[in-house]
């Protein structure tokens, strides 16, 4: 059969003799690269010759000679649908006669490569009609090679649709991989062959400070080839830490690791994704940024090819690269495109940009597929909730099903999601291991059981501001950490207030996630440069002053305070609040560095404080599982005084097992969700109906925020209606007024909504404010609101629950 006189696109030039070439190219780099198994290889080549032939009818041939025939569903079967009967089961038998099955899963890839949600019945139709469809008048030449269905065979291929059958879903997510990559005309996988080098490039850096200009010109590809002609004596000198180690050794095994704060985690899980394609996974934006500019600064140094190596995955990213990376807009769309694709070798990534293939959307088995020949390495576990962990551990037990390895690395794991993940996964003992150094101790600790307030904060920067006088070394940067951005709002205008009776100019400042983008980036990295143990000589610098902020700062900026008053919420999150103080075990613990507050609200407590609603109907408030709470509570007030990585460890081993949390919230949320995905029926939603995260929260511009720039606003607004905009343009105008928004609850903007349609409201009428344009379908906010430097608050237009964050 000569398919080279048929077209697959209607641009004029890609016959399917020419897509097929190009589908075939994809595979082969696939294989070359050694991310699929030879069957699998053989199997895919005859999906890829066979999944387009169904083109071969005259609708379809005569929409693609002219364009403005169009697809009409009563009059033609579509061509996914007629490539089945071009399959013959005999040449696909023969790759493997023992697997009978392969036939089936081929037809169902092939079918399903283009959704519908009738395909079985059309089918069942077509069958019926095979000599009216190719007649033999006008295709004399494919007449040999058209074969009849099974009976039965909708069946047969339904029973293979779903994850219960690993090699159907990477058979079609591979046919799909291939199919996109040859249409869209990119590359289908780059190969990762920097990593391992770039990593020994970062070591030599570290073993060669005084040197360190010098080697910037060397890049890490230079670096791996000189060390190839030294000696042994003639190469580095500091080698990588047991964490490093360990997880080096163990590349092609799946891991379970805790290391405390400071040991290189980061390093240790790109020794273990080495030169594969690798994801790596966070719980936090800022985080990812932050690994992403570490590796193009420190481990890809003087690389032209960052656009082919490493990319980030988050909701953000067209706006980041837009805002950090230097080349044409056409070259930071393809950078950006690439990514989507999942074509990058290194990715760092949110969990929401992964994990969605568990509501099994049409489609999603190309991703499924693609992590099935993946390094993922899932950082700080202890962050996520109890819906998105059973999202996550339901995720990984697919992937590890399907080939793919996994490594859990983080500084704090409960034993209860250690089980957990045992149970899912079937990670080994020898593949678990702890790193704990005991030699330096971090952190001295006083528990205080009444609530937070302002007064104890200010007699501890007092006192230490006092004895600064007399020991010029003494640090005095104290890290506040409030639940409740309303409390930290609070605290801060209460301790301001103290503090001025004493002195006019103090270094007090306000972090939470209610900030506008263009100040929140501010204060980042104002607390990051605040924060820091000391200078490039490992110096401790002495600095004083005071940030109030929210558990935002546990995980995803690498500060280092002398101490640490906070709330409690759990030992989890204590443990990473901790963890910014005394980071690097530089400063002294003969007095008291971490100062925990036991008492809270008890309404911040779920699975405790339960209200009826207008139906009559149960709700749950709080965002603290009041059993997690109780057991921190009881397990902290024993523990004041020295607290050693190790007792750290204890405690959590002690109170946050699987029988002590059996019966909390968090425990009942997770089994529930679980229960949830892993019924989740296949196709039953379609592409972004589901999130894993569901949000509630509204992108609004602050009304005084409005008011002082809506010049700037509204002149972006008229330059992003000119029709001739490239995307990254239109990016770039998108992030000058995004830059004035910030999320808040929905509840906040419901509770506006009302005041302004009602005339019951605490006070004066709120005012309205025109919707900002700022594309066809999409409009931003504008709120009434408080503003100021303590961040965004609403207006009490009536009566409304506390809320976290």
């Amino acid at each position: 059969m000569d398919t080279s006189k048929y077209w697959a696109k209607s641009d004029k030039v890609t016959t399917l003799v020419i897509h097929n070439a190009a589908l075939r190219e994809a595979l082969d780099k696939l294989y070359e690269l050694g991310y699929i198994e030879k069957e699998m290889y053989e199997l895919l080549k005859i999906a890829c010759e066979y999944h387009d032939l169904g083109k071969i009818n005259e609708m379809f041939q005569a929409r693609m000679k002219n364009k403005k025939l169009h697809f009409d569903l009563e009059k033609e079967i579509p061509h996914n649908v007629l490539s089945l009967f071009f399959v013959d089961s005999e040449r696909v038998n023969k790759i493997n006669p023992e697997d009978k099955k392969n036939y089936v899963r081929m037809l169902f890839a092939i079918l399903y490569h283009h959704y519908n949600s009738d395909l079985m019945r059309m089918v069942s139709s077509s069958k019926r009609q095979l000599e009216n469809i190719f007649p033999q008048d006008a295709f004399p030449d494919i007449q040999d090679e058209i074969y009849s269905l099974p009976i039965g065979i909708e069946e047969e291929i339904s029973e293979v649709i779903g994850l219960k059958d690993e090699k159907a879903v990477k058979m079609k997510g591979l046919l799909h991989k291939c199919d996109y990559a040859a249409s869209g005309h990119y590359p289908i996988e780059f190969r990762n062959d920097f990593l391992l080098s770039g990593l020994e490039y970062l070591l030599m850096q570290w073993n060669n400070p005084a040197n360190q200009e010098k080697q910037e010109i060397q890049s890490a590809e230079e670096f791996a080839l000189s060390e190839q002609d030294k000696n042994e004596n003639e190469r580095a000198t500091v080698d990588w830490n047991s964490l490093q180690y360990f997880c080096k050794e163990k590349q092609n095994q799946n891991i379970i690791v805790v290391a405390q704060t400071g040991m290189g985690k980061t390093e240790a899980g790109l020794l273990w994704i080495g030169n594969h394609k690798g994801f790596f996974v966070l719980p936090i934006r800022t985080a990812i940024n932050a690994i992403y500019n570490r590796l193009r600064k420190d481990m890809l140094v003087n690389s032209d090819k960052i656009d082919e190596q490493v990319g980030i995955l988050h909701s953000e990213q067209l706006e980041y690269y837009t805002k950090n990376i230097e080349g044409s807009d056409e070259d930071i769309y393809e950078y950006v495109k690439r990514g989507k694709q999942f074509s990058l070798p290194l990715n760092i990534s949110t969990l929401d940009q992964l994990f969605d293939f568990i509501f099994q959307y049409p489609g999603y088995e190309l991703k499924l597929a693609t992590l099935s020949y993946s390094r993922i390495v899932i950082d700080e576990i202890q962050m996520y909730n109890a819906e998105l962990l059973a999202y996550l551990i339901f995720g990984l037990e697919k992937i590890v099903k399907m080939g793919g390895k996994v490594a859990i690395l983080t500084a704090t794991l409960p034993p209860f999601v250690k089980e957990l993940l045992e149970q899912h996964l079937n990670i080994p003992k020898e593949n678990q291991e702890v790193f704990i150094d005991d030699k330096k101790v971090r952190h001295h600790i006083k528990v205080c059981d009444k609530k937070i307030n302002a007064e104890d904060i200010v007699k501890l920067y007092l006192k230490n501001k006092e004895a600064c006088k007399s020991n010029p070394h003494k640090g005095n940067k104290i890290l506040v950490v409030c639940n409740k951005i309303k409390t930290a709002q609070k605290i801060f205008d209460d301790v301001k207030e103290l503090i001025k009776a004493k002195y006019d100019k103090e270094e007090i400042h306000i972090f939470h996630s209610r900030f506008i983008k263009e100040d929140r980036e501010k204060l980042e990295k104002e607390i990051i440069e605040f924060g820091q143990t000391g200078n490039k000589s490992e110096d401790v610098v002495e600095k004083g002053g005071i940030w109030i902020t929210t558990s935002v700062v546990e995980a995803s900026l690498d500060i280092d305070f002398d101490y640490l008053v906070t709330e409690l919420q759990d030992l989890c999150s204590l443990l990473q609040r901790m963890g910014r103080c005394n980071r690097k075990g530089l400063k002294s613990v003969f007095e008291s560095n971490c100062y925990i507050y036991l008492q809270i609200d008890s309404a911040d407590l779920i699975g405790k404080t339960k209200r009826t609603g207008r139906r009559g109907k149960e709700k749950v408030y709080g965002f603290i599982d009041a059993t997690l709470y109780e057991l921190s509570k009881k397990a902290i007030s024993e523990h004041e005084g020295i607290l050693t990585e190790s007792q750290k460890q204890e405690m959590l081993q002690k109170y946050f097992t699987t029988e002590n949390i059996q019966n909390s919230y968090f425990m009942n949320s997770f089994k529930k969700t679980y229960k949830y995905v892993s019924e989740i029926r296949p196709y039953s939603y379609q592409k972004n109906e589901k999130k894993l995260r569901e949000i509630v929260t509204e992108t609004i511009i602050p009304s005084p925020v409005y008011e002082e720039k809506s010049t700037q606003i509204l002149e972006c607004v008229q330059k992003l209606k000119q029709a001739d905009l490239s995307v990254i343009q239109r990016q770039k105008l998108r992030n000058q007024i995004m830059k004035y928004t910030v999320n808040v609850p929905y509840y906040h903007w419901k509770s506006y909504q009302d005041a302004l349609n009602s005339k019951k409201t605490s006070g004066r009428k709120a005012k309205y404010y025109e919707p900002i344009q700022i594309g066809k379908y999409e409009k931003i906010k504008v709120m009434e609101c408080n503003y100021d430097k303590k961040g965004y608050s609403p207006i009490e237009w009536t009566k409304k629950t506390e809320d976290n964050e």
